[in-house]
Order: structure tokens, then sequence, then C-alpha cells
């Protein structure tokens, strides 16, 4: 998987679907990609969306996005406890005493030196992270707050229990958001494995009486967001295709058999529509292996000759495609880790069909997590000390930060 940075420029009309739409439509003529787009991956932003299907193409929302929009709005059942939290973490960064005594306590008691975290809401799995590593200090938190005779609030033997449980529950939450950021393998084909993997873990803790009331709430509102969310991925075209042209997942990536089975058709149709150009080796095995000429077509047959050949190539093409399917789907699954795309290009061969229509799914990306990381090196790029770049000379250095990389 490669990915390359078109355009990173300035953009001063409103951000109204109309325009952005405009823009998107405009880079790809530029780029003369304008009929090779698979899908368009963006946030959940409605005028993003709005822009992709005015165009008529697929839009993908970005997986990574949903997930944290689950977890965010799922967390609102423990924000008295997640504010108290980000007081302390507050205190420690706004006071270099604080910090100082903090980094002392840490030393005596044996542990690294490691500041705590504060979260950040534009910024995916902070929060889990912020209450991760304060878990993970709780002792020299608690030691240094009494020392200092601090106002701030400590948590209550109860909420420290409820902040432990809450990352147990928000683990997989991270795992999923990791898995899924990477830009060099493969991911759209994760989306349903991941989805329905999360939701068992998930259920795991509704059903777990013995949480805390808050944690178990949240476990509750978890999955009723995954549910809300994540309800049809499986009828989803491009992402249950995506799966099934998977080698490490095939069908047994769904959970539900009447949708595999409406995907695995639709799949088929697509793969019999598929027609390969003829190669010089086709051409070779028809010509005649003798030099005796051929008497001339009858023009009386001529007509309706063209038309049976022109239908044995149609359902021979068809034939193929499918063919190649059902053998494909025949054979083992291949490791977890290892590379669906290598896996492909060495049978390319003996799948010719379906090699073409699994590189147009396997190569779309299940978020936008590439573009963030543009937007994050444009920051490293267009600085304080910096600040008198123009906008094309900004776009310029973007651009080649990322393709020259």
């Amino acid at each position: 998987m490669v990915s390359v940075c078109l355009g990173c420029e300035h953009f001063p009309l409103q951000h109204t679907a109309i325009n952005l739409a405009e823009y998107l439509k405009n880079i790809t003529i530029e780029w003369k990609i304008n009929n090779k787009v698979v899908a368009v991956v963006t946030d959940n932003a409605a005028n993003m969306v709005s822009a992709v299907r005015q165009l008529h193409f697929r839009h993908i929302g970005c997986f990574a996005h949903s997930i944290n929009l689950v977890v965010q709005n799922s967390l609102e059942n423990i924000s008295e406890i997640v504010s108290k939290v980000k007081k302390i973490v507050e205190f420690f960064k706004r006071s270099s005493n604080a910090l100082t005594k903090l980094q002392s306590t840490q030393a005596q008691m044996g542990l690294p030196l490691l500041k705590l975290k504060q979260d950040c809401v534009t910024r995916w799995n902070s929060t889990f992270d912020m209450l991760k590593r304060i878990i993970c200090k709780k002792d020299a938190v608690i030691s240094t707050l009494a020392l200092l005779q601090s106002s701030i609030d400590t948590l209550t033997p109860e909420e420290w229990d409820i902040v432990d449980k809450a990352i147990l529950i928000l683990q997989i939450f991270n795992e999923v958001t990791i898995e899924v950021s990477s830009e060099k393998t493969v991911s759209l084909s994760k989306k349903i494995v991941l989805v329905s993997s999360t939701t068992a873990t998930v259920n795991t803790y509704v059903d777990d009486i013995s949480l805390p009331h808050a944690v178990h709430q949240m476990a509750v509102s978890l999955k009723n967001e995954l549910q809300k969310r994540f309800k049809d991925i499986e009828e989803t075209e491009i992402v249950a295709q995506a799966s099934i042209l998977d080698p490490r997942f095939k069908k047994y990536g769904f959970t539900d058999e009447v949708k595999y089975k409406n995907a695995y058709t639709n799949l088929r149709t697509r793969i019999g529509n598929i027609r390969l150009p003829s190669t010089p080796s086709n051409n070779l095995e028809q010509a005649p292996t003798t030099s005796t000429s051929q008497p001339p077509v009858s023009l009386l047959w001529k007509i309706y000759e063209d038309k049976v050949e022109k239908f044995k190539s149609t359902v021979s093409s068809t034939a193929a495609g499918i063919i190649e399917l059902d053998k494909y789907l025949g054979e083992t699954l291949i490791d977890r880790k290892d590379d669906p795309l290598k896996w492909w290009y060495e049978r390319k061969h003996i799948y010719p069909h379906l090699y073409e229509f699994a590189m147009k799914r396997l190569c779309v990306t299940a978020t936008s997590v590439p573009c963030e990381r543009i937007f994050s090196e444009a920051g490293q790029i267009i600085t304080q000390k910096r600040n008198r770049l123009n906008t094309k000379k900004a776009s310029q250095l973007i651009f080649l930060h990322n393709n020259l990389s």
C-alpha cells in the first residue's frame, strides 16, 4: 500500500458541499483520475458526505472517527470522574513545583519517571490515555497531593475503581483505532471483523453484574452506539466485497449468513461482468495450425456466426470469473498477519478476473488517518518562526515532504 498526497491547499471559500465538491472534482481532473476513483473516505461531517455524493462517488465514513464518537458519547456516563481526573492533571501541568514533587515521589517508589497525560477532544483515544496513565501513577499522585496539601479533590476509592474498570472496557477501542490507522496495510476488509469482535467484547461487560453502576451504564451505551453506527456494515457493498476478497477472512468475517450470501451473490455478478483484454497468447492459440487456407465465410451466415462468436466470448468470460471466485473461496485462509496484497500478486495469473477486482477493493483505506497526518505535518512546517510563508509555497513544501520522504 502506498499513500500519495495530491494536494494540501488553502481553501478560502466557505466549506459548503457545493464548494467542496467543485474542488474535489477539479483535483481529480487535474491528476486525470476522475474516472478511476473507487471510493472517497472522509469524516462524518454532513458537508463532506454531501460533496462526495454530489460527484456520484462511493462514500465511506472514517472508521476511526466513528469509533471515537462511540467512545466519546459513552464517556458521558463517567463524565464527573473524568472531569476530576482532568483537574488533577491540569494541576501538575500548571505547577512546576508539583510536577517536580511528583517525579521525586515516583523515584522514591521505584516507578518510571512519567508525566501525566492530558486529554484533547480532537485527539482520538486521548481520554483513554489520560485515565490509563493516572491509574499507572495512582499511588504517586495520591501521595504527592497529600504532601502538597493541595485543594484539588482527589478521587475516592470507589472512583479509582470506576476508572480502573473503565480502562479495561476502553482498551479494545484503543486497539481497534491503532489497528486500522496504518496507511501501508490493507484495512477496509477488517471493518466487519473488528466491529463483531468489539461488540462481542463489550457484551461480556454488559453481562457482568459485578461492575460498578457507572461503568455498566457506559458498557450499555457503548453497545448501543456500536449497534446504531455499524448495524448495516455487513450490507455495505464495498466493505462486504473487500472482506470476502481478503484471503485472511473471506466469509468467516461475517456474523450473518444471509448477509454473506447476498454479498457473495452481488460479488459473483460483478466478477462475471469483468472483461479482460485478449492477450497475444490467446490469439496464438486461436490461430490455425496448418497453412491450409480456410474457405471464405458465406455472406448468408456471416451475421449469424458473428453473433454466435460474440455470445461465446461473453459466456466464456462470465464463466471464467465465476469459476475463479468459487475456486478462490475453496482455498484455505492465510495467516492473519500475512499480506493479502502479496498473496494476490503471486496468484494474479491464476485468478486474472478476481485479481483485477480485488485490487479495486483492497486499495481503499478504512480511515482518513493519512489526511489527518498531513494536517499534523503541516503544523510542523507552518510555525510561528515561519509564519510568512505564502499559501502556494506552504502547499508546495507539504507536497514535497509527503511525496519525497
